[in-house]
């Protein structure tokens, strides 16, 4: 198993795409709108920030691909646009990576545009290019109808193409539950009436609450698959784990641990299946897992034992074999997680199938457990 390369910051040790993604968000909401458009103070606006980035998560049926979040550098919140005939504005803060697992602290911007149809909006601007960054960093980043691509989502592309990634600008419209493509167009400058001495005035639980929305955000996923691992031995021990805490303690001390929905989680898998067939949660479906690299937007369930006949031939390492009573709960969980994410079956792998490890072993019956799912959607 290895870490998530969210846990060590979303997009480290990837090649640079040069994209910048911008997500027009229209809502209706009554506390992120109000009637009039009124100039909010910097403790409001990231109050506000925080609340678009919260309900956004909450809201699986309208997910950001994974891919598409691992690459973003910066990120704009702008919470409330006052649309008018002509012209539609607002104010908000962006953000940036600040090293590996850090985002740095909010500037306070201004949204200058047009092409925005509903009367008030939230607009989210996901910068993925050295070049948007740089831009945003010298307080003007333009945003151009006519270099935009179809934006990606998880309901309609479970998998993002490159061509997207590439593209220099995506943009998004949420109106009534549906979220949909924008013809926004506009400029987001520095905000000059917040000046960073206002900014540093901001009480700090209201800044660490907006820095927790940011990357409990980022962190969170609508799971597109299922990854199938077995615990083995934890290094240093003689047996396989025997309750859930000695996983917890393990991936904690491996640095396994994510924010997400304002707790911090370390265990990397999404359930675990004890040998009595006792489903135990581990981090929530709506987080991302530490449990393949790459596949993280997955979700990670792990048997308890060490089904490799290589490492563990007479069984002194644990059970040989998932129990009945494992592969009977793991059926039912699979068939569970399929409906409520529509996973299709070829999105049902071993970790095996996309790293260079022996989990969850070749004891492990794979095809006979794809064969009962299918029989199950039939």
């Amino acid at each position: 198993m290895k870490q998530s390369c969210k846990q060590r910051g979303r997009g480290l040790g990837s090649t640079p795409c040069n994209a910048v993604l911008v997500w027009l968000l229209v809502s209706t909401h009554g506390t992120i709108a109000s009637a009039e458009h009124k100039k909010p103070s910097a403790p409001s606006q990231l109050r506000a920030a925080t609340l678009v980035l919260q309900e956004i998560s909450a809201q699986p049926q309208n997910a950001i691909p994974d891919a598409v979040l691992n690459r973003t550098k910066c990120l704009v919140v702008i919470p409330s646009i006052k649309a008018g005939p002509s012209d539609s504005r607002g104010d908000g803060v962006s953000t940036c990576r600040d090293g590996a697992t850090e985002w740095s602290a909010p500037a306070f911007v201004q949204f200058n545009g047009h092409g925005i149809r509903a009367k008030h909006a939230a607009l989210l601007v996901f910068v993925l290019s050295e070049k948007g960054m740089q831009a945003l960093r010298s307080l003007e980043l333009e945003i151009a109808t006519g270099r935009r691509a179809p934006a990606p989502l998880v309901r309609t592309s479970p998998v993002t193409a490159m061509i997207e990634l590439n593209a220099e600008l995506l943009t998004y419209q949420h109106s009534a539950g549906v979220l949909s493509g924008s013809n926004a167009n506009g400029v987001i400058r520095g905000n000059a009436e917040t000046s960073n001495a206002t900014a540093k005035q901001i009480p700090k639980q209201i800044r660490d609450q907006y820095r927790s929305s940011v990357v409990s955000f980022f962190n969170t996923i609508t799971a597109t698959g299922i990854v199938f691992h077995h615990t083995a031995l934890i290094p240093g021990e003689k047996t396989v784990p025997r309750r859930e805490s000695d996983i917890d303690e393990y991936h904690r001390e491996r640095g396994f641990e994510i924010l997400c929905s304002g707790r911090v989680y370390h265990v990397a898998y999404h359930y675990l299946v004890m040998p009595n067939g006792v489903v135990k949660p581990g981090r929530p479906e709506r987080c991302e897992g530490a449990h393949a690299v790459g596949y993280n937007s997955y979700l990670g369930v792990s048997l308890v034992g060490d089904f490799s006949s290589e490492d563990n031939p007479t069984g002194k390492k644990g059970p040989i074999r998932p129990s009945a009573q494992q592969i009977a709960s793991l059926i039912r969980l699979c068939r569970r997680l399929r409906r409520r994410y529509n996973i299709p079956l070829q999105h049902i792998i071993r970790h095996s199938d996309i790293a260079s490890t022996q989990c969850p072993g070749d004891r492990f019956p794979f095809k006979s457990v794809l064969n009962q799912l299918q029989k199950g959607s039939r």
